[in-house]
């Protein structure tokens, strides 16, 4: 296969993720007392250009202003360049075949690299409004607490946080001191979901906003029904899991019924917690660890194995169950090539989260072994949620965590880049049948 996409995408982040570890190791970058760690600053450098939001320290405290402007800008550069490079792959795939063109036609009217451009040019409009809109509202919503210029500081810093699906917070506990202010609340999850929905829907809803389209594609019919779909079920697993603690803490249900909604759509891939992470059950762990593997739409800014991969295999499945040698969708036909390419995703993806929780069990067997499967997943996956172990990590976990967090943010990428290059190859060899028993 060609490799040059591959390489120049893998050398983008490491340059990034090497020029940022640089700056934050700085010393007015850190705060006066703050011990100097490289392995630090190279960790919270790849947790920010990955858009993950894990970190080994409290960037509040252990960060000066500047170094936490570091951070948000490789925060921003990383989730923006994410998400224009898997944005310009996708649209690309209609140079590569005249089945996938038409595909691509029928999403977006695009037939040459300056309209590609153009395109692009409105995705960074778009994200830079989204999130000057999130940063005035939270602004209003960090009054009730901060002093104007802190206010608008924070407001900023979260809505980039929250739109890049990051996670980041220079507040030591996240959002747990703001669970009873809906406004920062609300606002915080807009952003993640506008921004795990993928430009693709985002220029889409817009333009039918503006009355330019009379219908949604069908990519974002999608990716808006199956985004509520798991918005509802996390909420009521969420409601469901904690139900014991909400009832001994007598919390009232305007309180449960706003945090659990911001618990179901911040875990899935953004990393922000109103609710301190202790006092998780083992069931809502575990239920946060298979949204956090789904993940949000391509050409987004989250991670995970996306929706549509989740969508497509779940049309495999009940096709073969039904006996159909068709796979159909909504009373449309998914192309079968399609469908295979999202099935290697779904395998793949697995294979390497599986690869890596393992690794970090085997390194760090001395911690609590739910709480090491939580780390390994949400940093793969980029997500960035903790069950309070990464600070306890040892100096081999913490490496496999950035090598977790690094992979799982160009993985689906490569995938993809390997998959439209990848030329058939002939084979006229025919081989005698071979009969193994399943089950």
């Amino acid at each position: 296969m060609n490799g040059s996409p591959v390489k120049t995408i893998i050398l983008f982040f490491i340059a990034l993720i090497l020029l940022g570890t640089a700056l934050l190791c700085l010393p007015f970058a850190r705060q006066d007392g703050a011990a100097f760690s490289v392995l630090t600053c190279l960790f919270t450098a790849t947790s920010a250009v990955c858009v993950t939001g894990l970190t080994v320290v409290d960037i509040g405290t252990y960060f000066t202003q500047f170094g936490q402007i570091i951070i948000l800008l490789l925060l921003q550069i990383g989730g923006l360049g994410y998400m224009l490079v898997s944005t310009g792959l996708g649209l690309l795939i209609g140079k590569m075949a005249l089945k996938d063109r038409k595909i691509m036609q029928e999403l977006f009217d695009i037939s040459s690299f300056s309209e590609l451009f153009k395109l692009l040019k409105k995705a960074v409009f778009i994200v830079l409004n989204i999130e000057l809109l999130g940063a005035i509202i939270l602004t209003f919503g960090f009054l009730k607490d901060f002093p104007l210029g802190k206010a608008i500081y924070c407001g900023i810093f979260h809505s980039v946080s929250a739109f890049c699906n990051a996670g980041f917070s220079p507040f030591g506990n996240s959002l747990e001191g703001f669970s009873n202010n809906p406004t920062v609340l609300y606002t915080v999850v807009a952003l993640v979901v506008l921004g795990g929905l993928g430009f693709f829907v985002l220029v889409d809803v817009m333009d039918k906003i503006r009355g330019k389209n009379i219908k949604l594609t069908f990519h974002s019919k999608v990716i808006l029904w199956m985004t509520a779909l798991l918005i509802g079920l996390g909420f009521v697993a969420f409601c469901a899991g904690q139900a014991y603690i909400f009832i001994n803490h007598d919390s009232a249900w305007g309180w449960v019924v706003n945090n659990s909604i911001f618990q179901a759509i911040s875990s899935r891939t953004a990393g922000f917690n109103s609710l301190p992470m202790s006092t998780m059950t083992t069931f809502t762990a575990f239920f946060l660890i298979i949204l956090m593997f789904i993940g949000g739409g391509p050409g987004s800014t989250a991670g995970g194995i996306k929706i549509t991969t989740l969508t497509l295999v779940f049309v495999f499945i009940r096709s073969v169950i039904k006996g159909q040698d068709d796979y159909v969708l909504a009373k449309k036909s998914m192309d079968y090539d399609l469908v295979r390419k999202a099935l290697l995703v779904f395998i793949l993806m697995i294979v390497l989260v599986v690869l890596f929780i393992t690794l970090m069990l085997f390194v760090e067997p001395q911690l609590d072994t739910l709480k090491v499967i939580f780390e390994a997943v949400s940093g793969f996956c980029t997500v960035g949620l903790s069950l309070g172990i990464t600070s306890q990590l040892s100096v081999t976990g913490r490496i496999l965590l950035i090598l977790a967090m690094f992979v799982g943010r160009i993985g689906a990428i490569t995938i993809l880049i390997y998959l439209m290059n990848r030329k058939p190859v002939a084979n006229n060899i025919k081989y005698p049948e071979g009969r193994i028993l399943i089950g």
